[in-house]
């Protein structure tokens, strides 16, 4: 009952409010505060993100960072926003988990597909246009993050991406399974 009860609170205005949590707390992993929004639509305002998050990691890629330090911050960020989700929508299973992140992901502009295996895979991403192979596989923290969040510490291996010319994401989550 309550991942349908989400679908119509992840499709209606509180995304806005979501995607601006998830991008207050990218920049905070990433040390930097959050730019002021200029879009108005969720469109715009994920256009935005995704922009954000590929200007940073490019900083920290090119600029010598402690690169598993950033990895382990935004896993951290994304594990806390994964806790939050499989709390309020009342996740009991690894079943629950897939399908609270297929609603999640949808309302980011990308196809998730995860089954009661592990297997998961991604056909569509909004952010596979702007994102570089490089910057990808780093921001994918925030997924693997996400994922353990959501299923109580499942671990997410990609094991391959549409930045890096695939034609889907794929990756299996492994332990977790509640």
């Amino acid at each position: 009952m309550r991942l349908a009860a989400a679908r119509v609170i992840l499709l209606s205005g509180a995304r806005r409010r979501e995607i601006g949590q998830l991008f207050a707390r990218t920049a905070a992993a990433f040390g930097c505060p959050v730019p002021s929004p200029q879009a108005r639509g969720v469109k715009g305002l994920l256009a935005e993100y995704s922009h954000f998050t590929r200007e940073q990691a490019e900083a920290a890629l090119d600029g010598g960072e402690d690169l598993q330090s950033l990895e382990r911050r935004l896993f951290s960020a994304a594990l806390a926003l994964g806790r939050g989700y499989r709390l309020r929508l009342g996740v009991r299973s690894f079943r629950d988990a897939m399908a609270a992140a297929r609603l999640i992901y949808a309302g980011l502009g990308i196809d998730f597909r995860g089954g009661p295996d592990g297997d998961v895979e991604v056909r569509r991403c909004a952010f596979a246009a702007v994102y570089t192979p490089r910057v990808c596989a780093l921001v994918s923290a925030l997924d693997r993050g996400l994922l353990a969040g959501l299923t109580k510490g499942g671990e997410m291996e990609f094991r391959q991406r549409l930045t890096e010319g695939a034609p889907a994401c794929r990756a299996y989550v492994t332990g977790g399974r509640t």
